[in-house]
């Protein structure tokens, strides 16, 4: 696992990797007061892993490669696309140019290829979403979704069931389905975000500071059921979830007791359990603790998990 924290003070971020200490029993350290980082498990900084100071989003994992966007526009040179290989973790390249200049666009991807989104101009109907497909190296505008979702801001875009998923400003949620080529208007449900899928399920932090799984079968999110004290311990300070080997990743912060001046960094491994004829997923905390103990004015920038 991989964060980039912005340090105050400090013109360029820096990477850190989640260290585990060897022949360790890991515990769940969420009741104890006033935690300090034990050293069993840590975020340690990797050296000369500075990034670009370029305000920059992670996608994800296609294939053997990871991607992430620009998030400025320079008009008119269409926004690039970022590129690097598994194991070279901040050796970023360009890869092909998108049809526009974009800024702040949303992107995800969804059986290998990369569903880009917005952030250019709401009467750009022929090209305001594209699809990149790694094999080809090349990109293809998808069909116009219709004036009232191009004028509307993206909040979350997800894969789910072989759709993308897409949430705006005004609490309505459409979807794409590459197969048909067609958009479509799915039921709102409750505002989620920071997602992650483990085995085929769509994972989220919830509004109401809860964690959630998406019942295909109902669609509808659904809680997690056995993760009350983590739920209370994160408090609405979520920084990520990840796919963690099959198993969820948990990140968050937390100030320290009586020091308005540092903050704690936690991270937790949780294991996910369905029951009930499969009606129900129990999550199981197998560890959690302090990682980094950091400035308050630190910025977390993201966070990634590589794959075997």
């Amino acid at each position: 696992m991989y964060s980039c924290l912005q340090w105050p003070g400090r013109s360029l971020p820096s990477w850190f990797t989640l260290w585990i200490k060897p022949e360790q029993t890991l515990t769940n350290e969420l009741d104890q007061e006033d935690t300090k980082c034990s050293g069993t498990t840590m975020l340690v900084p990797i050296p000369c892993s500075y990034s670009p100071c370029v305000p920059t989003s992670y996608i994800g994992m296609a294939g053997s490669k990871h991607y992430d966007l620009i998030q400025y526009r320079i008009s008119p040179v269409p926004s690039p696309l970022l590129v690097c290989d598994k194991g070279s973790a901040f050796t970023w390249r360009e890869a092909p140019r998108m049809k526009l200049p974009r800024k702040n666009p949303v992107a995800c991807i969804l059986d290998g290829k990369i569903y880009v989104m917005g952030g250019c101009n709401a009467d750009e109907a022929t090209n305001w979403a594209e699809v990149f497909d790694p094999n080809t190296q090349t990109w293809e505008s998808l069909p116009e979704p219709g004036p009232r979702l191009r004028s509307s801001l993206i909040k979350i875009i997800y894969p789910n069931e072989g759709k993308v998923y897409v949430s705006n400003s005004e609490k309505k949620r459409y979807f794409y389905d590459p197969k048909e080529m067609r958009w479509g208007v799915a039921a709102m449900t409750r505002k989620v975000e920071r997602m992650c899928i483990i085995a085929g399920v769509l994972y989220a932090y919830g509004d109401e500071n809860c964690f959630l799984w998406f019942d295909t079968k109902n669609e509808e999110w659904r809680v997690v059921k056995g993760l009350k004290v983590l739920c209370r311990n994160c408090c609405a300070s979520a920084l990520s979830v990840a796919n963690y080997g099959g198993k969820m990743l948990v990140l968050w912060d937390k100030k320290q007791p009586n020091k308005w001046y540092n903050t704690n960094i936690w991270c937790s491994v949780v294991a996910l359990e369905r029951r009930n004829g499969d009606d129900d997923v129990w999550g199981i905390v197998e560890w959690a603790s302090v990682v980094l103990t950091v400035p308050s004015a630190y910025v977390f920038l993201r966070c990634r998990v590589e794959t075997e």
